[in-house]
């Protein structure tokens, strides 16, 4: 009688949960990954082991190697972003970039329901990330800064090296070995990233492999494994760190339009509350002494004064008003005083001019009222010339004037409201791009 040949395993067993011994140092092992676990590193003396079908360990190469201490503990687990991970493997691998070696931890993370990702902590910034397989390949971008596009959104390129396997423990999906290398090409597109990884194989081919990262905080990692203490202190900009001052320019620029808006209704009605009057104007004075009686505002309010003063011809000459307000009622007098003046000259071949012939000197919380005003001219030259005496001087006073620094100051803050946020967003990307392949040269 015939008997049917089972159907062969096209996968082998799960392992079992229950520990089982390293064959090498006898260390105990607890299989994480089940049917697809390929390799296991052990934690102990790291050893590369693989599993048999029937669940124990076999011994692919024996190493005897002195156990790191990682940031974070293997087979600890943790929720991050709503789902529940366990650390089954963790890799250290490193780049040199002009001489200095630059290391990091990844750790490999597993729920039996959604499959691997990747927690990276860069132990020389202690910038996080969390990524897994990206679903699909970028395309390459031809024109403008070197980048890729996956899915509408382009990543630049950020930097090349050559990353080297330096310690590895747990169990993984696939073969790998201290010492593998690989050549990583970064893109950034914070506070997201893409990882082109291509390792050559055995057989003389090429093994590429593509990731989707995006940054992550310290703080959260912690909290997802409930570890004590705090995170390692991060240093730098990282190269997926989001820039918290573009993050929100939307609300930026949608702020600065509400306020320039306020702005402009607030500048209308101030403009339309001046009434601006001239209470005295003279173009005729000479340098003799002058005096009239003047009224300015109304009685009970202040008002803001603007007192200009000019002279004409000056050559080499200066001229000076001292413009006094004494009020009828007090008694009390305001005294102001205006400058003009104009030089001229050649030195060293080339001529030069500077000084104006007329000011304006503003006065604000004058008391209406009636004013006694009183103008005492002045005039000299330069050493050894005559002082003028054919000076047509001008002296206009007016009343409630309109004051520049009340709509210049205001508009200047809402200016550099968006300005601001544009310059230190501008700093922090060069921060950060100061530690790509792009960095400026310090030659």
């Amino acid at each position: 009688m015939a008997f049917e040949q089972p159907a062969p395993k096209l996968f082998r067993e799960p392992a079992r949960t229950e520990p089982v011994q390293c064959p090498a140092c006898g260390g105990p092992i607890t299989l994480k990954g089940f049917g697809g676990v390929e390799q296991v590193s052990c934690p102990y003396c790291g050893s590369e082991l693989a599993p048999q079908d029937s669940g124990p360990l076999q011994i692919v190469q024996q190493v005897a190697r002195q156990r790191q201490q990682s940031a974070l503990p293997l087979y600890a687990r943790g929720t991050l972003e709503g789902h529940e991970w366990e650390i089954i493997g963790i890799v250290w691998r490193q780049c040199q970039v002009d001489g200095i070696v630059y290391p990091w931890q990844e750790f490999l993370l597993y729920n039996p329901y959604r499959g691997y990702r990747w927690l990276v902590y860069p132990m020389t910034d202690g910038h996080w990330s969390l990524g897994g397989a990206l679903p699909g390949a970028p395309k390459a971008q031809l024109t403008g800064h070197k980048s890729v596009l996956f899915k509408k959104k382009s990543y630049k390129h950020f930097q090349s090296s050559v990353a080297r396997v330096s310690y590895v423990e747990g169990e993984f999906p696939w073969q790998v070995r201290v010492g593998d290398t690989a050549v990583a090409h970064d893109y950034v597109a914070p506070p997201e990233g893409l990882s082109i990884e291509e390792q050559a194989t055995e057989d003389g081919g090429s093994d590429v492999n593509f990731t989707q990262m995006h940054h992550i905080e310290g703080s959260a990692v912690w909290k997802a494994f409930r570890l004590p203490g705090r995170p390692p202190p991060t240093s730098g900009v990282g190269n997926l760190q989001p820039n918290p001052w573009t993050r929100g320019s939307k609300w930026v620029w949608l702020s600065f339009l509400v306020l320039l808006a306020v702005y402009v209704g607030a500048a209308w009605l101030y403009l339309q509350g001046r009434h601006t009057k001239t209470v005295f104007e003279s173009n005729e004075l000479t340098l003799e002494p002058y005096s009239q009686e003047i009224e300015i505002g109304d009685k009970g309010e202040t008002t803001t004064l603007d007192v200009r003063f000019s002279a004409r011809p000056l050559s080499n000459q200066w001229a000076y008003v001292d413009v006094m307000l004494i009020s009828q009622v007090s008694e009390e007098a305001i005294g102001i005083g205006a400058t003009a003046e104009e030089w001229h000259g050649v030195e060293g071949g080339e001529s030069w001019r500077e000084g104006s012939q007329s000011e304006t000197i503003t006065v604000g919380g004058v008391e209406g009222g009636k004013y006694l005003l009183q103008i005492i001219p002045q005039a000299g030259a330069a050493a050894g010339q005559p002082a003028p005496t054919d000076l047509k001087l001008s002296v206009r006073i007016q009343q409630d004037v309109v004051l520049l620094r009340y709509l210049g100051l205001p508009l200047l803050v809402i200016l550099a409201f968006p300005f601001l946020n544009f310059l230190l967003g501008r700093i922090f990307e060069g921060r950060r791009w100061a530690n790509s392949d792009y960095a400026p040269s310090s030659s």
